[in-house]
């Protein structure tokens, strides 16, 4: 702890960065999310998406700082540019709802390629979305199916429902029941209860 402080004191990125774990999680110091923002802010500045992508969290929840929706989605920004899927994916639900930017469906749909390209199951099962509803994109079936399929086989409970509707349509793939009700009970293991 001591070397850590020492080290993020002198500027050090990575170290300000691993220091706010010490105050989220309580090792070895009072929990103070006063100080972790304190110390993410410190280490965003220095270019950290890591702790671009974690400052943003806290302005958009309000935790350690007034909960500012304008501030959350500027350090998601920074992180995003700096490739963090995450931030990418939290950029796009922020221009889709018009929360701390205008509302933007194009922006979203950018932004949720970004992320979905990055492996966010999240991201793929909106871009799937954006897709089918045609928001921000041309309609696509084939391209909703798609993005829909890697975010069920990455785990996301409402593609695997949407999936499982698909088989069961057979609308974008060939309708199978037996499909359809795979992945219906996959996403209502993972806490699915939609019918």
């Amino acid at each position: 702890m001591y070397w850590t402080k020492t080290s993020a004191e002198q500027g050090h990125a990575k170290a300000q960065y691993y220091l706010v774990g010490s105050y989220c999680n309580r090792r070895r110091v009072p929990q103070d999310y006063t100080q972790a923002v304190y110390w993410y802010k410190k280490s965003a500045e220095g270019g950290d998406a890591s702790a671009q992508y974690n400052l943003g969290l806290s302005y958009g929840n309000g935790r350690g700082v007034a909960q500012d929706d304008k501030q959350a989605v500027y350090w998601w920004k920074k992180s995003a540019e700096g490739e963090n899927a995450q931030a990418q994916y939290n950029l796009g639900v922020s221009y889709e709802n018009g929360v701390g930017v205008p509302q933007d469906d194009t922006q979203a749909v950018y932004w949720y390629k970004k992320s979905a390209e990055g492996g966010v199951a999240e991201a793929q099962y909106s871009l799937g979305l954006a897709y089918y509803n045609g928001e921000g994109v041309p309609q696509d079936d084939t391209q909703a199916v798609y993005w829909w399929k890697k975010s069920a086989e990455g785990g996301d409970a409402d593609a695997q429902f949407s999936f499982g509707f698909r088989y069961f349509t057979g609308q974008g793939v060939a309708q199978d029941e037996t499909q359809a009700g795979y992945w219906w009970k996959e996403s209502y293991e993972r806490g699915n209860a939609k019918e």
